[in-house]
């Protein structure tokens, strides 16, 4: 794309509303950094994504149906075919159930219930009950063999015994990437597959790849959020958080803005106490302590309001400055 191509999509309003980040959003970022450079690394190198790999069936339409059929050549398409699907009437068995079902259909309409007779066995096998010259016989078939006692069977008997038409479709699988979705990690992964897991093959997998080319050189912004993801420190140390609460009127608050600060520094916070910053003061007014107030209170992420913040008229109204600027709000329990 020229430069003037480029610029006939010209940029258009941000719509996004912008907040500060709240912890909840940093525990995100840990625990994701944290999976990120730690899960096993595969053999790959860095940066990588997770993308799913899925066997598909590709059918081998070349062979002959009277082939696909035929006993004595199965060996030799077992060789060159990872499986075999058992067709009816052109429409996929998938099932025992769906087999079963169709059996007894054919039963049915064509009057051959005085000959034949199919039962279900533990939703695995499908027996067919009959006679023929030799006297009594079975057709024992499950759909996941090929020959004895598999999908053969059910093909005997169709083409022999009823006007219907039963063949075996051969296939080989090919992985395949499914272009559109991927993961930051294997764990993330995994939790898709087994909640869509109805969605794909029984030997769906997960695939790591590094795709050097992509990262490095087609798009260094890709290349400079894995770093931000892998390297930067997202614990509640770089987060300042804003003490409020009744000051006028009251004996013990440097004892109880000091008793949160402590409890907040121990974790990880950067900690504004203006109780114990207005003692800095001298000969200070009641506005002198609101304007020093609001001073530290723009430069903080967070609010932290005391029990008794409502009775205050001071706290009140940062209180209303928090909520102005959308600032995260907390309150003491």
């Amino acid at each position: 794309m020229s430069k003037r191509e480029f610029t006939k999509y010209p940029h258009h309003v941000d719509p996004y509303k912008k907040h500060r980040i709240t912890d909840e959003e940093l525990d995100f970022l840990q625990e994701l950094q944290k999976e990120m450079n730690t899960q096993n690394t595969w053999a790959q190198a860095d940066p990588r994504i997770w993308v799913i790999q899925e066997p598909i069936r590709k059918y081998l339409d070349n062979v002959e149906t009277d082939l696909r059929n035929d006993p004595d050549t199965v060996e030799i398409l077992n060789q060159i075919a990872d499986g075999a699907e058992l067709y009816v009437d052109d429409i996929h068995m998938a099932t025992p159930q769906q087999l079963y079902h169709t059996i007894q259909s054919i039963i049915k309409n064509d009057d051959l219930e005085e000959q034949y007779q199919v039962e279900l066995i533990r939703d695995y096998r499908v027996l067919i009950h009959g006679r023929n010259d030799l006297g009594e016989v079975v057709w024992d078939a499950s759909l996941d063999n090929i020959e004895k006692n598999g999908m053969l069977s059910i093909v005997e008997w169709v083409m022999e015994y009823t006007i219907h038409h039963a063949e075996l479709r051969y296939f080989v699988k090919e992985l395949y990437l499914h272009p559109g979705i991927f993961f930051l990690t294997y764990r993330d992964g995994v939790n898709y597959l087994e909640k869509y897991e109805s969605k794909y093959d029984k030997d769906v997998r997960l695939y790591a790849m590094s795709p050097k080319d992509l990262f490095t050189d087609c798009s260094p912004e890709i290349k400079k959020l894995f770093d931000i993801l892998h390297t930067v420190d997202f614990s509640k140390k770089n987060r300042k958080i804003y003490i409020s609460g009744k000051i006028s009127g009251t004996d013990d608050y440097l004892e109880r803005f000091a008793a949160a600060e402590k409890k907040f520094s121990e974790q990880g916070y950067e900690v504004v106490n203006p109780a114990y910053e207005g003692t800095k003061l001298k000969d200070a007014s009641y506005e002198d302590y609101m304007e020093l107030s609001f001073q530290l209170l723009k430069d903080c992420d967070i609010i932290y309001m005391l029990k008794d913040w409502r009775t205050s008229p001071g706290a009140n109204q940062e209180y209303g400055y928090a909520l102005a600027k959308d600032m995260e709000i907390q309150f003491e329990k």
